[in-house]
């Protein structure tokens, strides 16, 4: 079932670390992670959204029809995504999904849309070190005012922010399900993963 949500892949990052673009690695039967991440949040969201940098934009293009939101200028960091995506949302929620999570499966969506707290300012799984995993979240509307104010601290945290904002914390069993790929080592070791 869709929610009135907006589903947005944060897709803003440079990959220094792999030396490539991590939104078009390929994983799952040829397709562009990308397009692997909107079809999950597809599932769930009535609205999508990329969100990029304006040097990026011609590298987003994608099978679903997702608007191409720019990433807040002069902020550093996935935060420049997820207040763009607020923002655009214009008061609506936001469930946000890195790019380069291969191995995020609906299962795992629909546990965290399922425990969602929408009294809190977000509802994130806790990664493995006991910390906010703020790449997949949902953020409330209500987040916009005080991430505006954390970022305007100069702190482009996230972790710190979903730490200091008693958001709603959900555990993973399988916390590698929120693993992100940052270098060709990552890539292999999901590759071996999915053949099994």
């Amino acid at each position: 079932m869709k929610r009135s949500i907006l589903g947005l892949v944060l897709s803003g990052g440079r990959s220094r670390r792999l030396g490539r673009d991590k939104a078009q690695l390929s994983f799952h039967d040829g397709a562009k992670q990308l397009d692997y991440m909107l079809s999950l949040l597809d599932t769930f969201c009535e609205n999508l959204a990329i969100s990029c940098r304006s040097s990026q934009i011609e590298d987003r293009a994608s099978r679903f029809d997702a608007a191409l939101i720019y990433d807040a200028e002069g902020i550093v960091g996935p935060v420049a995504g997820v207040l763009a995506g607020l923002k655009y949302a214009g008061g609506g929620a936001v469930l946000t999904v890195a790019c380069d999570m291969p191995l995020l499966d609906p299962a795992s969506l629909l546990k965290l849309l399922s425990l969602r707290n929408p009294e809190k300012l977000a509802t994130c799984f806790i990664a493995r070190d006991g910390k906010p995993e703020p790449m997949c979240a949902v953020y409330e509307a209500a987040c916009l005012p005080a991430l505006e104010e954390w970022v305007a601290k100069g702190d482009f945290s996230l972790r710190r922010f979903l730490e200091k904002s008693g958001v709603e914390g959900i555990t993973l069993k399988e916390s590698q399900l929120l693993a992100s790929v940052n270098t060709f080592d990552d890539v292999e070791a999901v590759r071996k993963r999915l053949a099994r």
